[in-house]
Protein backbone atom coordinates (compact mmCIF):
# COMPACT_ATOMS: atom_id res chain seq x y z
CA UNK A 1 0.00 0.00 0.00
CA UNK A 2 1.20 3.51 -0.83
CA UNK A 3 1.83 5.49 2.37
CA UNK A 4 3.39 8.76 1.35
CA UNK A 5 1.06 11.38 2.81
CA UNK A 6 -1.10 11.64 5.96
CA UNK A 7 -3.98 12.86 3.76
CA UNK A 8 -4.94 10.01 1.40
CA UNK A 9 -7.36 12.23 -0.52
CA UNK A 10 -4.41 14.36 -1.60
CA UNK A 11 -2.53 11.28 -2.78
CA UNK A 12 -5.65 10.12 -4.61
CA UNK A 13 -5.88 13.49 -6.35
CA UNK A 14 -2.23 13.28 -7.42
CA UNK A 15 -2.58 9.69 -8.66
CA UNK A 16 -5.55 10.70 -10.76
CA UNK A 17 -3.68 13.77 -11.94
CA UNK A 18 -0.80 11.63 -13.11
CA UNK A 19 -2.85 9.43 -15.41
CA UNK A 20 -5.04 12.22 -16.75
CA UNK A 21 -2.01 14.49 -17.11
CA UNK A 22 -0.28 11.87 -19.24
CA UNK A 23 -3.28 11.67 -21.56
CA UNK A 24 -3.47 15.46 -21.82
CA UNK A 25 0.22 15.77 -22.63
CA UNK A 26 -0.13 13.12 -25.31
CA UNK A 27 -3.17 14.85 -26.82
CA UNK A 28 -1.34 18.18 -26.94
CA UNK A 29 1.52 16.62 -28.87
CA UNK A 30 -0.37 14.46 -31.37
CA UNK A 31 -1.19 17.20 -33.92
CA UNK A 32 2.41 18.45 -34.14
CA UNK A 33 4.36 15.19 -33.79
CA UNK A 34 7.57 15.11 -35.86
CA UNK A 35 7.56 18.88 -36.41
CA UNK A 36 10.89 20.57 -35.77
CA UNK A 37 11.75 22.83 -32.87
CA UNK A 38 12.11 25.67 -35.33
CA UNK A 39 8.53 25.09 -36.47
CA UNK A 40 7.32 25.21 -32.89
CA UNK A 41 9.25 28.42 -32.27
CA UNK A 42 7.44 29.96 -35.25
CA UNK A 43 4.07 28.46 -34.32
CA UNK A 44 4.07 27.47 -30.64
CA UNK A 45 1.37 25.22 -29.26
CA UNK A 46 -0.67 27.07 -26.63
CA UNK A 47 -3.50 24.60 -26.13
CA UNK A 48 -5.24 21.58 -27.57
CA UNK A 49 -5.35 21.50 -31.37
CA UNK A 50 -6.95 19.21 -33.90
CA UNK A 51 -5.87 17.48 -37.11
CA UNK A 52 -2.24 18.11 -38.03
CA UNK A 53 0.21 15.20 -38.26
CA UNK A 54 -2.23 12.33 -37.75
CA UNK A 55 -5.43 14.07 -38.94
CA UNK A 56 -7.15 13.45 -35.61
CA UNK A 57 -9.81 15.58 -33.89
CA UNK A 58 -8.89 17.89 -31.04
CA UNK A 59 -8.08 16.09 -27.78
CA UNK A 60 -7.22 12.74 -29.37
CA UNK A 61 -4.53 10.77 -27.58
CA UNK A 62 -2.22 8.26 -29.25
CA UNK A 63 -0.55 4.98 -28.32
CA UNK A 64 1.11 6.66 -25.32
CA UNK A 65 -2.17 7.43 -23.57
CA UNK A 66 -3.94 4.29 -24.74
CA UNK A 67 -1.23 1.94 -23.47
CA UNK A 68 -1.02 3.81 -20.15
CA UNK A 69 -4.79 3.47 -19.74
CA UNK A 70 -4.52 -0.21 -20.69
CA UNK A 71 -1.78 -0.75 -18.11
CA UNK A 72 -3.81 1.03 -15.43
CA UNK A 73 -6.88 -1.06 -16.23
CA UNK A 74 -4.85 -4.26 -16.08
CA UNK A 75 -3.59 -3.31 -12.62
CA UNK A 76 -7.14 -2.57 -11.46
CA UNK A 77 -8.45 -5.89 -12.71
CA UNK A 78 -5.55 -8.25 -12.10
CA UNK A 79 -2.75 -6.60 -10.13
CA UNK A 80 0.58 -7.63 -11.57
CA UNK A 81 -0.06 -10.49 -13.96
CA UNK A 82 2.16 -9.76 -16.97
CA UNK A 83 0.16 -11.79 -19.47
CA UNK A 84 -2.98 -9.83 -18.52
CA UNK A 85 -1.16 -6.59 -19.22
CA UNK A 86 -0.09 -7.86 -22.60
CA UNK A 87 -3.68 -8.90 -23.28
CA UNK A 88 -4.77 -5.33 -22.56
CA UNK A 89 -2.07 -3.99 -24.91
CA UNK A 90 -3.15 -6.44 -27.59
CA UNK A 91 -6.80 -5.42 -27.15
CA UNK A 92 -5.70 -1.87 -27.91
CA UNK A 93 -3.68 -2.85 -30.97
CA UNK A 94 -6.15 -5.36 -32.39
CA UNK A 95 -9.53 -3.88 -31.42
CA UNK A 96 -9.00 -0.19 -30.60
CA UNK A 97 -9.63 -0.57 -26.87
CA UNK A 98 -8.57 2.42 -24.73
CA UNK A 99 -8.44 4.70 -27.77
CA UNK A 100 -10.18 8.04 -28.19
CA UNK A 101 -12.22 7.04 -31.25
CA UNK A 102 -12.01 3.26 -31.52
CA UNK A 103 -9.06 3.17 -33.88
CA UNK A 104 -5.27 2.88 -33.65
CA UNK A 105 -3.32 5.35 -35.77
CA UNK A 106 0.18 5.06 -34.31
CA UNK A 107 2.29 2.20 -32.96
CA UNK A 108 6.01 1.84 -32.40
CA UNK A 109 7.89 -0.93 -34.14
CA UNK A 110 9.32 -2.48 -30.97
CA UNK A 111 5.88 -2.57 -29.35
CA UNK A 112 4.28 -4.03 -32.48
CA UNK A 113 6.89 -6.79 -32.64
CA UNK A 114 6.44 -7.61 -28.95
CA UNK A 115 2.67 -7.93 -29.40
CA UNK A 116 3.16 -10.12 -32.45
CA UNK A 117 5.35 -12.40 -30.34
CA UNK A 118 2.70 -12.48 -27.61
CA UNK A 119 -0.03 -13.38 -30.08
CA UNK A 120 2.16 -16.26 -31.33
CA UNK A 121 2.34 -17.65 -27.78
CA UNK A 122 5.68 -16.28 -26.60
CA UNK A 123 5.81 -16.07 -22.77
CA UNK A 124 5.63 -12.51 -21.35
CA UNK A 125 9.19 -12.62 -20.08
CA UNK A 126 10.41 -13.09 -23.67
CA UNK A 127 8.17 -10.74 -25.67
CA UNK A 128 10.17 -7.51 -25.37
CA UNK A 129 12.94 -6.44 -27.73
CA UNK A 130 16.39 -6.89 -26.23
CA UNK A 131 18.78 -5.23 -28.67
CA UNK A 132 20.28 -1.78 -28.20
CA UNK A 133 18.09 -0.61 -31.05
CA UNK A 134 15.05 -1.43 -28.90
CA UNK A 135 15.63 1.58 -26.64
CA UNK A 136 12.90 3.78 -27.96
CA UNK A 137 10.57 5.39 -25.44
CA UNK A 138 7.67 2.98 -25.98
CA UNK A 139 7.85 1.49 -22.49
CA UNK A 140 8.63 4.74 -20.68
CA UNK A 141 5.64 6.46 -22.27
CA UNK A 142 3.16 4.05 -20.62
CA UNK A 143 5.09 3.21 -17.42
CA UNK A 144 3.42 5.71 -15.08
CA UNK A 145 0.79 3.27 -13.74
CA UNK A 146 3.56 0.79 -12.87
CA UNK A 147 5.60 3.54 -11.20
CA UNK A 148 2.55 4.45 -9.10
CA UNK A 149 1.66 0.82 -8.38
CA UNK A 150 5.03 0.19 -6.73
CA UNK A 151 5.61 3.67 -5.28
CA UNK A 152 6.95 3.28 -1.76
CA UNK A 153 7.91 -0.37 -2.29
CA UNK A 154 11.41 -1.52 -1.26
CA UNK A 155 14.00 -0.55 -3.83
CA UNK A 156 14.80 -4.11 -4.97
CA UNK A 157 11.09 -4.62 -5.67
CA UNK A 158 10.90 -1.36 -7.64
CA UNK A 159 13.90 -2.32 -9.77
CA UNK A 160 12.63 -5.83 -10.43
CA UNK A 161 9.00 -4.96 -11.14
CA UNK A 162 9.63 -1.86 -13.23
CA UNK A 163 12.13 -3.89 -15.23
CA UNK A 164 9.51 -6.57 -15.80
CA UNK A 165 6.88 -3.99 -16.79
CA UNK A 166 9.25 -2.38 -19.28
CA UNK A 167 10.34 -5.73 -20.67
CA UNK A 168 6.85 -6.62 -21.86
CA UNK A 169 7.79 -4.55 -24.90
CA UNK A 170 11.27 -3.09 -24.26
CA UNK A 171 13.61 -5.54 -22.54
CA UNK A 172 17.03 -3.96 -23.06
CA UNK A 173 18.64 -3.03 -19.70
CA UNK A 174 18.65 0.66 -20.60
CA UNK A 175 14.89 0.79 -20.98
CA UNK A 176 14.41 -1.22 -17.81
CA UNK A 177 16.62 1.14 -15.81
CA UNK A 178 15.07 4.26 -17.31
CA UNK A 179 11.69 2.98 -16.13
CA UNK A 180 13.10 2.34 -12.65
CA UNK A 181 14.44 5.92 -12.67
CA UNK A 182 10.97 7.13 -13.59
CA UNK A 183 9.48 5.20 -10.67
CA UNK A 184 11.79 6.75 -8.08
CA UNK A 185 11.15 10.24 -9.46
CA UNK A 186 7.39 9.56 -9.48
CA UNK A 187 7.46 8.40 -5.85
CA UNK A 188 9.25 11.60 -4.93
CA UNK A 189 6.63 13.73 -6.66
CA UNK A 190 3.84 11.83 -4.91
CA UNK A 191 5.61 12.60 -1.64
CA UNK A 192 5.72 16.29 -2.64
CA UNK A 193 9.45 16.44 -3.22
CA UNK A 194 10.88 18.60 -6.04
CA UNK A 195 11.98 16.82 -9.18
CA UNK A 196 15.61 17.70 -8.42
CA UNK A 197 15.36 15.79 -5.13
CA UNK A 198 13.69 12.85 -6.86
CA UNK A 199 16.37 12.74 -9.51
CA UNK A 200 19.10 12.90 -6.88
CA UNK A 201 17.42 10.10 -4.91
CA UNK A 202 17.21 7.99 -8.04
CA UNK A 203 20.90 8.50 -8.72
CA UNK A 204 21.84 7.68 -5.12
CA UNK A 205 19.68 4.56 -5.00
CA UNK A 206 19.99 3.23 -8.52
CA UNK A 207 23.37 4.27 -9.91
CA UNK A 208 25.34 1.81 -7.71
CA UNK A 209 23.19 -1.01 -9.10
CA UNK A 210 23.60 -0.08 -12.75
CA UNK A 211 25.41 -2.46 -15.09
CA UNK A 212 28.73 -0.79 -15.99
CA UNK A 213 27.76 -0.79 -19.66
CA UNK A 214 24.79 1.50 -18.95
CA UNK A 215 26.51 4.13 -16.82
CA UNK A 216 27.55 6.41 -19.65
CA UNK A 217 24.16 6.20 -21.35
CA UNK A 218 22.37 7.26 -18.16
CA UNK A 219 25.00 9.82 -17.11
CA UNK A 220 22.72 12.87 -17.73
CA UNK A 221 20.32 11.43 -15.13
CA UNK A 222 22.99 10.24 -12.71
CA UNK A 223 24.64 13.63 -12.25
CA UNK A 224 21.44 15.70 -12.70
CA UNK A 225 23.09 17.86 -15.32
CA UNK A 226 20.03 17.35 -17.50
CA UNK A 227 18.15 19.82 -15.30
CA UNK A 228 20.45 22.67 -16.21
CA UNK A 229 20.85 22.22 -19.96
CA UNK A 230 20.20 25.17 -22.25
CA UNK A 231 17.02 24.62 -24.25
CA UNK A 232 19.00 24.10 -27.45
CA UNK A 233 20.72 21.10 -25.87
CA UNK A 234 17.56 19.39 -24.56
CA UNK A 235 16.83 16.30 -26.70
CA UNK A 236 13.32 15.61 -27.93
CA UNK A 237 13.71 12.52 -30.10
CA UNK A 238 12.26 9.06 -29.54
CA UNK A 239 15.17 7.65 -27.51
CA UNK A 240 14.23 6.54 -24.00
CA UNK A 241 16.94 8.51 -22.17
CA UNK A 242 16.22 11.63 -24.22
CA UNK A 243 12.56 11.53 -23.27
CA UNK A 244 13.18 11.19 -19.55
CA UNK A 245 15.84 13.91 -19.68
CA UNK A 246 13.47 16.30 -21.48
CA UNK A 247 10.60 15.56 -19.08
CA UNK A 248 12.77 16.22 -16.01
CA UNK A 249 14.07 19.42 -17.59
CA UNK A 250 10.54 20.69 -18.20
CA UNK A 251 9.47 19.80 -14.65
CA UNK A 252 12.46 21.56 -13.15
CA UNK A 253 11.86 24.66 -15.27
CA UNK A 254 8.16 25.15 -14.48
CA UNK A 255 5.74 24.60 -11.62
CA UNK A 256 2.33 24.82 -13.29
CA UNK A 257 1.06 21.83 -15.24
CA UNK A 258 0.21 23.85 -18.36
CA UNK A 259 3.68 25.38 -18.49
CA UNK A 260 5.37 21.98 -18.16
CA UNK A 261 3.46 20.27 -20.96
CA UNK A 262 3.55 23.24 -23.32
CA UNK A 263 7.30 23.49 -22.84
CA UNK A 264 7.56 19.78 -23.65
CA UNK A 265 5.42 20.00 -26.79
CA UNK A 266 7.24 23.06 -28.05
CA UNK A 267 10.57 21.24 -27.96
CA UNK A 268 9.36 19.63 -31.19
CA UNK A 269 10.27 16.17 -32.42
CA UNK A 270 8.55 13.34 -30.54
CA UNK A 271 6.07 15.80 -29.10
CA UNK A 272 3.35 13.42 -27.94
CA UNK A 273 5.64 11.15 -25.94
CA UNK A 274 7.79 13.91 -24.45
CA UNK A 275 4.66 15.71 -23.33
CA UNK A 276 2.97 12.49 -22.15
CA UNK A 277 5.89 11.60 -19.86
CA UNK A 278 6.27 15.19 -18.67
CA UNK A 279 2.50 15.52 -18.25
CA UNK A 280 2.20 12.34 -16.25
CA UNK A 281 4.90 13.43 -13.82
CA UNK A 282 3.56 16.98 -13.64
CA UNK A 283 0.11 15.55 -12.93
CA UNK A 284 1.51 13.60 -9.98
CA UNK A 285 2.91 16.86 -8.64
CA UNK A 286 -0.10 19.10 -9.35
CA UNK A 287 -2.93 16.63 -8.85
CA UNK A 288 -6.14 16.42 -10.82
CA UNK A 289 -7.28 19.70 -9.28
CA UNK A 290 -4.19 21.37 -10.74
CA UNK A 291 -5.00 20.36 -14.33
CA UNK A 292 -6.88 22.74 -16.65
CA UNK A 293 -10.50 21.67 -16.62
CA UNK A 294 -11.27 22.94 -20.15
CA UNK A 295 -8.54 20.65 -21.48
CA UNK A 296 -9.96 17.67 -19.61
CA UNK A 297 -13.47 18.42 -20.84
CA UNK A 298 -12.15 18.55 -24.42
CA UNK A 299 -10.88 14.96 -24.28
CA UNK A 300 -13.01 12.45 -26.18
CA UNK A 301 -14.58 10.07 -23.64
CA UNK A 302 -13.41 12.34 -20.82
CA UNK A 303 -15.81 10.76 -18.32
CA UNK A 304 -14.40 7.30 -19.02
CA UNK A 305 -10.82 8.53 -18.66
CA UNK A 306 -11.66 10.14 -15.31
CA UNK A 307 -13.51 7.03 -14.16
CA UNK A 308 -10.54 4.80 -14.93
CA UNK A 309 -8.14 7.25 -13.26
CA UNK A 310 -10.31 7.30 -10.14
CA UNK A 311 -10.54 3.53 -9.92
CA UNK A 312 -6.81 3.18 -10.50
CA UNK A 313 -6.09 5.59 -7.64
CA UNK A 314 -8.45 3.64 -5.39
CA UNK A 315 -6.74 0.37 -6.31
CA UNK A 316 -3.30 1.79 -5.54
CA UNK A 317 -4.50 3.09 -2.17
CA UNK A 318 -6.51 -0.03 -1.23
CA UNK A 319 -5.23 -1.79 1.91
CA UNK A 320 -4.89 -5.04 -0.05
CA UNK A 321 -3.31 -3.16 -2.98
CA UNK A 322 -5.22 -5.23 -5.53
CA UNK A 323 -7.95 -4.03 -7.86
CA UNK A 324 -11.45 -5.38 -8.01
CA UNK A 325 -13.06 -7.24 -10.85
CA UNK A 326 -15.19 -4.35 -12.08
CA UNK A 327 -15.62 -3.87 -15.80
CA UNK A 328 -13.91 -0.83 -17.29
CA UNK A 329 -15.76 1.26 -19.85
CA UNK A 330 -12.35 2.14 -21.31
CA UNK A 331 -11.71 -1.50 -22.19
CA UNK A 332 -14.12 -1.35 -25.12
CA UNK A 333 -13.67 0.49 -28.36
CA UNK A 334 -15.95 3.53 -28.63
Amino acid sequence: MLRLDPAPLLVRDRLMGGLVGLVLGDALGVPVEFGSRRERDRDPVRGLRGWGTHAQPRGTWSDDGALALAQADAFIRHGWQPHRHLEAFAAWRDHGAYTAHGQVFDIGGTTATALDRFRRGTPPEQTGGRSERDNGNGALMRILPASCWWAGAPLPVVVQRLGEASALTHAHPRSRWACAWHAVIAAGLLARRPVAEGLAAAALDLAPRLPPAERSALAPLIDSRCLYLPRAAVPSDGYVVSTLVAACWCLHRHDAFEAVVLEAVNLGGDTDTTAAVAGGLAGLRCGLTGLPRPWIDALPRAAAVLDLAERFAEAVLAPSHVGGTCTSRMSHAH
